[in-house]
């Protein structure tokens, strides 16, 4: 998400990102590197800041990957800046979604199963109104919710309009090699029943694809001020 608010802001002084993964951590550190941008290995439930550190505090399409989502929201709002914005991008799993968005939401949950069995923190998507509930939970001034099918960065995507056909030669191949990378992934779990059940679901998945397409579900941008 830093990539996109880098564009979309074009001023700013620097931006800081976590990542409770040093691995990745440090991919995003050579991502990076030459832009004023700091990448810090830490754990979002327990910021190593002071008060009031941040004008802007963002969390885009992460929720889902958390533990303890209420923990970290509430951390993120105490280093922010009073009169500060605060980001939310999170997608949801329910609603009025097509087909192809469907698909997209069951190969995530898919994904999420397979990565919780290597102790890789990874939970379904969340509903719509979690999501709203858990944003006006932080009592932020001005709220405001918006839905969309279509991620603010895709703006700045050359592909973007291959994207419009959820079953273009460009998305099935992506969404195939999704699954094809967590079916190599799945081969070192040694439970052979799970591993086979999964490795079940993911040649549905496949089919399913290759019927309906793929599409990004549906998600939820919000922004108030603390």
């Amino acid at each position: 998400f830093i990539d996109t608010l880098m564009k979309t802001l074009g001023n700013y002084e620097s931006f800081v990102g976590i990542d409770k993964s040093k691995e990745e951590a440090e991919s995003a550190k050579k991502r990076f590197k030459g832009h004023r941008v700091e990448i810090i290995d830490m754990n979002a439930e327990a910021l190593e800041f002071g008060n009031d550190t941040f004008d802007t505090v963002c969390i885009s399409f992460s929720l889902h990957h958390l533990d303890k989502i209420d923990k970290v929201l509430s951390e993120m709002k105490r280093v922010l800046k009073p009169r500060g914005h605060f980001i939310v991008q999170e997608m949801f799993c329910d609603g009025e979604q097509n087909e192809a968005q469907k698909t997209d939401a069951l190969q995530h949950h898919w994904h999420a199963e397979i990565d919780s069995l290597f102790d890789i923190v990874h939970n379904k998507t969340l509903t719509k109104q979690r999501i709203e509930d858990t944003v006006n939970d932080l009592r932020l001034e001005g709220v405001e919710i918006f839905e969309s099918t279509h991620y603010v960065k895709c703006l700045f995507c050359e592909d973007r309009f291959e994207c419009k056909d959820p079953k273009s030669k460009h998305v099935i191949k992506q969404a195939t090699k999704e699954i094809d990378d967590a079916l190599d992934g799945l081969r070192k779990h040694s439970d052979p029943k799970v591993r086979a059940r999964l490795e079940g679901e993911g040649e549905r998945l496949r089919e399913r694809v290759k019927k309906y397409g793929s599409a990004p579900a549906s998600y939820l941008f919000c922004i108030g001020k603390k």
